[in-house]
């Protein structure tokens, strides 16, 4: 009979993983609803100002876009302005105008919950820091925002 050292499959072991607390769960949770906010809002802005640049090409006066959108003209002549492909199609100004109102309502609501979600963090932030058991680079390193950021939530906010 021959010895063979590797004839008997080894034993696997698993990783430590270390457990979470439940507001370290909650603040790396926060992670992906951020993102889809983040990227909700990205997504929108790009939608308006296509819309407000499709809105000035067909000559919808630039007073009623920067009434609708809620922004100043200047602006609104700015963000039109970056269009450079956009021609006549002969679209009347209502539909414009009820479109750009249907996106700056839509930006609205996404701006609201990301404040709201920006509102949740720092509730999460300041619990952990007053509990003591953790300091703003351990909550960096859950919640993946720079600890400058972090600096920045948990300032007092000038009323």
């Amino acid at each position: 009979m021959t010895y063979v050292a590797e004839a008997r499959p080894r034993r696997r072991t698993t990783p430590h993983q270390p457990r979470l607390t439940s507001l370290e769960l909650r603040l790396a949770g926060t992670r992906v609803p951020r993102a889809r906010i983040d990227s909700r809002i990205r997504t929108l802005l790009g939608r308006r100002n296509e819309a407000i640049a499709a809105a000035l090409a067909d000559k919808v006066s630039l007073a009623a876009v920067s009434a609708v959108v809620g922004i100043r003209a200047a602006d609104v002549k700015r963000l039109g302005g970056a269009y450079q492909d956009l021609h006549f199609s002969g679209a009347p100004q209502e539909w414009h105008l009820s479109g750009l109102a249907a996106v700056a309502k839509q930006l609205e609501h996404a701006l609201k919950d990301k404040e709201q979600s920006v509102e949740s963090l720092r509730s999460d932030v300041l619990e952990g820091l007053e509990a003591g058991h953790m300091d703003v680079f351990r909550i960096a390193a859950l919640t993946s925002l720079p600890a400058e950021r972090i600096r920045e939530l948990i300032k007092p906010v000038a009323q």
